[in-house]
């Protein structure tokens, strides 16, 4: 009985300790999600221990928010390409993919350099929402994308005027320049919108 019972208590020590040291690995070790990690926007920095951002957090939450819209912008406008009827809704579409994978791209080498990791595909909502409109087509596929590109680029608008009061100055003269190009986006879908009612 005993020895039974030294057992058990060994084999609870060593559980415990290996626990210990699990849990000591685990506090000091941090995930991608706090930003501790050598891969920024699937990019090896070398030489870094540390990949401290240089943003605060409105920049970093504006970077985040700016990259899942830009995504959108370009996968619906894609689809837009294939489905939609109206040819000023397919010009318009064309413009979305130049302009936002651009704009993309930018804030892509923005990320990077403020080591902020930014989405690479859209939530689920999203992408939910663009696999709906893969089954529309003609006018009623026109007028949906329009009304969407109102909606999306008015919120988009508001979005980059917060991006400009940013304190970085990186930042702000991206945010700046896109916003102009965004709400030049805003005018033309909302006249289209008003064509094709």
């Amino acid at each position: 009985m005993k020895k039974i019972f030294l057992g058990l208590a060994l084999s609870t020590l060593v559980i415990l300790q290996s626990c210990q040291t699990a849990d000591k690995k685990s506090s000091t070790t941090k995930d991608s999600v706090g930003g501790d990690t050598t891969m920024v926007n699937g990019v090896h920095v070398s030489g870094s221990e540390s990949t401290e951002t240089t943003l605060d957090d409105d920049g970093a939450t504006f970077l985040k928010k700016a990259a899942v819209g830009g995504i959108m912008e370009v996968e619906a406008a894609k689809i837009a390409l294939k489905n939609a009827k109206n040819g000023e809704v397919k010009n318009f579409a064309q413009q979305m993919i130049t302009d936002h994978s651009k704009a993309n791209q930018e804030l892509k080498a923005l990320a990077s350099k403020a080591k902020i990791i930014t989405p690479d595909a859209l939530p689920a909502d999203e992408q939910i929402h663009l696999d709906e409109m893969k089954k529309m087509t003609g006018d009623n596929f026109d007028k949906h994308y329009i009304a969407m590109m109102v909606d999306d680029h008015e919120k988009t608008v508001k979005l980059f005027e917060q991006g400009k009061q940013n304190k970085d100055l990186d930042l702000k003269a991206w945010a700046t320049k896109t916003l102009s190009v965004i709400e030049g986006h805003t005018a033309k879908a909302k006249e289209i919108a008003s064509a094709i009612k």
